[in-house]
C-alpha cells in the first residue's frame, strides 16, 4: 500500500474542517458575538503541521515515508474522525438541556465543555493507540 497517496486525503479534510470552522467564526464576528478557536482546531491545525513535516518535507528530503510518517498519518486519521463527535460534544448534543444549561445559570458558552473534554480525552487515547500500533 502507497501511504504517500493518502496525504492529498488526510490534508483535504484537515483543510475542508478547518476551513468551515474560520468561515463559522467569521460569520458569529460579523453578528457581533465573541469568535474563538475550539481546541479541536488547534488539534487539526497541529494535525496539518505533523502532516506537513513528516508526511511532505521529510519524505521529500529522505526518499522514504518511515515510521515518523505512519505514525503522524494514523494519528491525523484519528482525529479527522472524531472531530464531528468532538465537536457535537462542543455544542453538548449528548445532553438533553444541550447549551441551555448556559443560558440559565447567565454565564458565557465555556471554550472546552465537559462533554468535549471527556471526548478530546477519548480521541488522544485512540489516536496514541494507532500511533503506537502502526509504529
Amino acid at each position: 500500500m502507497n501511504l504517500q497517496s493518502f496525504v492529498p486525503v488526510i490534508l483535504s479534510l484537515l483543510f475542508a474542517t478547518f476551513g468551515w470552522r474560520i468561515a463559522r467564526e467569521i460569520s458569529v464576528g460579523d453578528e457581533g458575538r465573541k469568535t474563538w478557536l475550539l481546541f479541536a482546531d488547534y488539534l487539526n491545525f497541529l494535525s496539518m503541521m505533523g502532516i506537513l513535516v513528516f508526511c511532505i518535507i521529510i519524505p521529500l528530503k529522505t526518499d522514504t515515508f518511515g515510521t515518523a510518517s505512519k505514525v503522524t498519518m494514523a494519528v491525523s486519521f484519528v482525529l479527522i474522525v472524531l472531530y464531528p463527535i468532538i465537536l457535537a460534544g462542543h455544542y453538548r448534543l449528548f445532553s438533553k438541556k444541550g447549551r441551555s444549561i448556559y443560558e440559565e445559570q447567565g454565564k458565557d458558552y465555556p471554550w472546552v465543555t465537559d462533554q468535549e473534554a471527556i471526548l478530546i480525552i477519548v480521541a488522544l487515547i485512540c489516536a496514541a493507540v494507532a500511533g503506537w500500533y502502526v509504529a
